[in-house]
């Protein structure tokens, strides 16, 4: 059986059209899906449109599928912030039919190929603790990453590696797992090892890969006579025309600053969120502005000085 694995399309029909069409010529028999398919790009609907039509697919909830059930219960008269206003944008653009899709996802599922089993969850938290997010989340990487000159994507996936296999916390966590294979994304970085009989991957993101590589990620996973195989791919596709699409689109018009961001990242190939957002925080405080979420006014100011940078 050979597995299509993708993870965190977040709203970019681009990337996940290229994807399908690769992995239909790889003439693979089921499609894995490992969350978070809204939020950052223009196309929810769309991708959520694509995925749910198609056939042989296994599909989980991701974090920010499950944040859409936390707005429902919110007031919209107080979604007056700057800060969220992306997230508004997609509860209230949304169709109903998505909406209700979304929130009955499982959060993780497991299945059987023959003898082995196949756990599929959104976070590797939820498999082994937080032990890859202490020195690889999508932040640390760009920290370590972003400005050396000789750095290509097998050095990322060496060094997430090595630092699992030499970490005592990561074999003490995975001594309970049966030897099988776990899938998990999140941190929009792909990679996978095979640590003592037990398989473990990270398709990254399809939609906004942080792991400083361009084209659209995800992983084959061809299982034969109990056999494993990994192909990790990465899909060139007109990304440039994406960029233009949102640019245009009603989100960038009524949540530009982290539509900005996010083109940040789509371009840099590597996580700029965080460092905008204590740049935000400290220009807050710097104001004395103290409330939070932060109001459009200091949100969008923030933003503009930090374009100077």
């Amino acid at each position: 059986m050979k597995y299509a694995i993708i993870s965190d399309v977040h709203g970019n029909t681009g990337a996940l059209s290229a994807v399908l069409k690769d992995a239909e010529n790889m003439n693979v028999d089921k499609y894995i899906f490992v969350g978070d398919y809204c939020s950052y790009f223009h196309c929810p609907n769309e991708v959520i449109d694509i995925i749910s039509n198609l056939e042989n697919a296994i599909v989980i909830q991701g974090n920010e599928d499950g944040n859409l059930t936390k707005y429902a219960k919110q007031d919209q008269k107080t979604w007056t912030d700057g800060q969220f206003q992306a997230h508004y944008w997609l509860y209230k653009n949304l169709k109903d039919k998505n909406h209700i899709y979304l929130r009955e996802l499982p959060q993780s599922i497991s299945f059987k190929d023959k003898d082995i089993t196949i756990t599929v969850t959104h976070k590797s938290s939820d498999v082994y603790g937080d032990i890859e997010y202490r020195e690889f989340s999508s932040q640390q990487t760009a920290q370590r990453y972003q400005n050396n000159p000789a750095y290509a994507r097998d050095m990322l996936l060496h060094d997430i590696q090595e630092y699992l296999y030499a970490n005592a916390a990561f074999h003490t966590a995975v001594q309970s797992l049966t030897d099988d294979i776990y899938i998990f994304g999140h941190t929009h970085m792909q990679w996978h090892m095979q640590y003592e009989n037990k398989t473990f991957i990270n398709p990254g993101s399809c939609g906004l890969p942080l792991d400083g590589t361009s084209g659209a990620p995800y992983t084959l996973l061809h299982i034969d006579n109990n056999q494993i195989c990994i192909t990790e791919r990465r899909i060139p596709y007109d990304i440039d025309s994406i960029f233009l699409e949102f640019k245009d689109s009603d989100l960038y018009k009524e949540a530009p600053v982290w539509s900005g961001i996010v083109l940040e990242e789509a371009t840099m190939k590597f996580a700029r969120a965080l460092p905008f957002l204590r740049f935000v925080d400290s220009y807050a405080n710097k104001i004395n502005d103290h409330v939070r979420p932060y109001s459009i006014k200091t949100w969008t100011e923030a933003y503009a000085i930090w374009q100077l940078q």
